[in-house]
């Protein structure tokens, strides 16, 4: 029944790219850019909040966020991610994906019904196995280039205890997500527009926080020394100014099950040459799990960093810095280090178009089951996650990824992955068919899943099997391995992979 409710999920990816209109590319020179390769798809940029009502009359603020693409007229699908920012129950996360409608009742109005599906969990609430639905119907007021107004929606946990109604805000930016066709991976493309979503860097960030010693978890305890791992993506509003969003998890301590999401703003200048760059950054969001006490989860975080430009691709940093939870007690420093990767940049000639590369990619819609996975009180049991995947090639045959998974099944509510590595693919054997392999490394935690401290890796052979130019389905049998805990399992994945290629530096 899972593979089926995973399998009619994936459906909804396939046509994203496919139902683009076309552009036939004029025959050029050899190695000259091409003129005509870009295509345009509306996306959506979606917030909202609501306040969710749990057992016991307790309330619950829920805070959303969507990037949805329009894969037809006025049908709109892409990835969400739902969290706890108020209330008592702060580390609860949500990953899936969402599709909206959108009706036009007049020239500045609109409705938009729309259902979410996805898992997760955490902050004790009672969401069974992570399982998570939530129809909605938005009315939006459009102005230039966004829209505001109020949702109704449900948000229901099919095997657990939380299933409430509510009105909300939503707020919506109009955006466009600028691709090729894929297999152009390696050519240039005469473009103004950024690629993709539109982010000029993304950066690995690896360190430390140092919880201050009034910070006590839920349990009375002292946090400690807590290993962190994330990462952050960021864009450019001009020369000096950005923002970004970022996300990451406790990789080590005794603190396994915390993550945080947050939306990022930011300056920064060189100093001295361009290669070497300083800057301040602050974010705000949600975040908590790991008994970390963070009261209802909203999270405040502001740093100073140092960028050193080591390749024109490949830049490294230091950055330290505050987090705070307004309404916990969970207040730390700390310090990371960064390891990032140019992908395009805000720049233009006097011409208004720029020679930007392209790079083939792919985006994915994962279902796996991770089978005898080791609870905390020793017993195993197989349970189900639903996750997303995001590739971006460097070679012909080697590749980028990053990716989130969240329990969906099992008795793991609450359980969740973040993953960041390489994969190795090779040509088309036969008929659409090609082999490939990827080493992961990231966080898990949560759900009772024994990952102690929650630093994993992930190695997975794969078959893929091209469905046509657009699609591609993907089978792997591999195995996930916890550093320090017990969480080591046979994971079995089934995805639905939408290949297109990226214009960037």
């Amino acid at each position: 029944m899972l593979k089926i409710k995973l399998s009619l999920l994936s459906l909804a990816l396939a046509p994203l790219f496919a139902s683009a209109q076309v552009t036939q590319i004029a025959p050029a020179a050899p190695n000259a850019p091409l003129s005509n390769a870009q295509e345009t798809m509306p996306s959506l940029m979606k917030f909202s909040l609501e306040s969710v009502k749990m057992p016991g009359n307790e309330k619950m603020g829920l805070l959303g966020g969507n990037y949805l693409l329009e894969l037809s007229q006025d049908v709109f699908v892409g990835p969400a991610v739902y969290g706890s920012v108020s209330g008592k129950r702060g580390g609860l996360f949500v990953g899936g994906i969402e599709a909206t409608w959108r009706k036009r009742l007049a020239s500045s109005l609109t409705i938009e019904p729309g259902i979410y599906v996805g898992g997760g969990g955490g902050g004790s609430a009672g969401v069974g196995g992570g399982l998570m639905v939530r129809p909605h119907v938005d009315l939006l007021w459009h102005t230039k280039g966004s829209a505001y107004g109020l949702s109704v929606s449900e948000v229901r946990f099919p095997n657990g205890h939380i299933n409430s109604n509510q009105i909300g805000l939503v707020a919506s930016f109009d955006e466009d997500f600028t691709f090729t066709q894929p297999g152009l991976g390696g050519k240039s493309l005469l473009s103004s527009q950024r690629g993709g979503v539109g982010f000029d860097r993304i950066m690995l960030n690896v360190g430390n926080y140092n919880p201050r010693s009034s910070s006590v978890k839920l349990d009375g305890t002292a946090p400690g020394n807590i290993g962190y791992a994330g990462f952050r993506a960021d864009q450019f509003l001009n020369e000096n100014v950005f923002w970004g969003l970022e996300a990451g998890a406790f990789a080590r301590g005794t603190s396994d099950g915390y993550a945080e999401v947050l939306g990022a703003v930011g300056v920064e200048y060189p100093v001295l040459s361009d290669k070497l760059k300083v800057g301040a950054v602050a974010a705000l969001g949600t975040g908590g799990g790991g008994r970390i006490d963070v009261g209802g989860g909203a999270l405040v975080k502001g740093g100073v960093y140092a960028h050193w430009q080591v390749t024109k691709y490949i830049f490294v940093g230091l950055e330290a810095g505050m987090a705070d939870s307004p309404n916990g007690n969970f207040k730390s420093r700390y310090e990371l280090l960064q390891v990032g990767l140019q992908l395009d940049s805000a720049n233009r000639s006097s011409s208004g178009s720029n020679i930007r590369s392209i790079r083939d990619a792919e985006w994915a819609l994962d279902g796996a089951d991770y089978l005898n996975a080791a609870r905390k009180g020793g017993a195993k049991q197989s349970l189900q996650t639903i996750g997303f995947v995001m590739n971006r090639d460097i070679s012909d045959s080697v590749y980028l990824s990053g990716q989130a998974h969240s329990a969906l099944k099992g008795n793991a509510g609450g359980f969740s992955i973040g993953l960041v590595g390489l994969g190795l693919r090779s040509p088309e054997i036969t008929h659409g068919i090609s082999f490939g392999v990827e080493g992961l490394v990231g966080a898990a935690g949560g759900g009772g899943v024994d990952s102690q401290g929650g630093a994993i890796v992930q190695a997975i052979p794969y078959a893929n099997v091209a469905l046509g130019k657009h699609v591609a389905l993907r089978i792997g049998v591999g195995r996930v391995h916890s550093l320090k805990g017990e969480f080591n399992s046979t994971v079995a994945n089934v995805a639905l992979a939408v290949p297109f290629g990226l214009p960037g530096r």
